[in-house]
């Protein structure tokens, strides 16, 4: 999985330009609607800011916010910078220009708990569309040129061959489009565009109650 600040590894990029995470304690740390927002920020803009700058915008004291960075430096999402300005308070970078975010088998609890925040932000995201369009997320929006969805669901009958497949194309349209995260690749007029992709097994439901 890969968390909202997060782009597909292009792996012909540099290592040292990426934090790759595994480790279920750092995962588990993800799990705050917080944190992910000041992960994304910091990882989308790679400039640096303060608690307090940080503190103003999510809606926390800066203590407050200052707790929640110690913790993300602890598991190396984000690093101290140089004092700016007066030197009076510790600015807060990006430890990376890009960041990646792994399931391990061993960390279901903790990946489940960053799963569950980043639904709650979809939904939350869906309702503010909405709201400001006066319509509900059309599935066929996709196939109007210059379009996408807000929201499509669907069912697909794939072989084996078939899934490998369409994990490729997908992968390699993400991966076209990832260079877009570092702000030296965004064109003019850029705007942030979020992505979910979920693809299950339709066999779940019987496993469950078998």
């Amino acid at each position: 999985m890969t968390n909202g600040a997060a782009a597909p590894v292009d792996p012909s990029g540099p290592a040292g330009d990426r934090v790759n995470i595994s480790d279920a304690r750092a995962i588990r740390a993800l799990a705050h609607t917080v944190r992910l927002k000041v992960i994304e920020e910091l990882f989308d803009t790679q400039q640096p800011a303060t608690a307090t700058e940080l503190a103003q915008r999510h809606g926390l004291t800066p203590s407050a916010m200052s707790y929640h960075l110690r913790a993300l430096e602890k598991w190396g999402f984000v690093k101290r910078s140089a004092n700016q300005g007066d030197g009076r308070e510790r600015h807060w970078q990006a430890a990376a220009g890009r960041l990646d975010v792994t399931s391990v088998a061993d960390s279901t609890a903790a990946t489940m708990g960053v799963v569950d925040v980043e639904l709650n932000d979809l939904r939350a995201r869906l309702a503010k569309y909405m709201k400001r369009d006066k319509q509900t997320p059309n599935p066929d929006t996709w196939r109007q040129e210059g379009h996408l969805a807000a929201l499509s669901t669907g069912r697909f009958y794939l072989t084996a061959e078939q899934r490998a497949d369409l994990g490729r194309r997908i992968g390699e349209i993400l991966l076209d489009y990832s260079p877009t995260t570092n702000p030296e690749n965004r064109g003019d007029g850029a705007e942030k565009l979020y992505y979910v992709l979920s693809f299950l097994p339709g066999d779940l439901d019987a496993e469950e109650a078998g």
